[in-house]
């Protein structure tokens, strides 16, 4: 869940740590939060104690809050994101097959999110009308559901 808690410089942070003690004997301890106050962190603390009272086994829950003032520093490597590649993987995999292909290909490198329409409007565009036309069927015949990538692959096959 994404939210704005407004962490700038020099602010103080503040998190729930609650023990629940279950009626069975189980000992379970969570840390909720960060919270950009520390009423809404004791109201947390308030809750678990009052929702476990209700239980007719003995449960209970206690609790404390913590606070905290970050030290933020700059992340220097970002991490890769999931799929995609590295410079060097793309320069040693040169397009290959027909020009049609080596502009798919290429337009794949440079753009990210597109679909198999959009491939079929950018073959379209530069005059492989037989191209686009073998993709806007595939689009149709999948219901919309075609990605970029899939276009490349519907092409690539004879």
């Amino acid at each position: 869940m994404a939210r704005d808690i407004g962490v700038g410089p020099g602010a103080e942070l503040f998190r729930a740590v609650i023990t629940k003690r279950y009626g069975d004997g189980t000992v379970e301890t969570v840390y909720e939060g960060p919270y950009g106050k520390p009423g809404t962190a004791r109201g947390r603390v308030g809750f678990w104690r009052s929702h476990l009272a209700k239980r007719e086994d003995g449960s209970r829950a206690e609790g404390h809050i913590e606070s905290c003032r970050p030290a933020w520093s700059r992340v220097t490597d970002p991490a890769p994101q999931r799929g995609q590649r590295t410079p060097q993987e793309t320069d040693e995999t040169a397009p290959a097959g027909s020009p049609a292909i080596q502009l798919v290909t290429e337009a794949l490198r440079t753009r990210r999110g597109m679909h198999g329409r959009h491939v079929a409007d950018l073959l379209a565009e530069h005059g492989h009308a037989e191209a686009a036309d073998r993709v806007r069927t595939e689009v149709r015949a999948r219901h919309g559901h075609l990605s970029g990538k899939q276009a490349l692959e519907l092409l690539s096959t004879p």
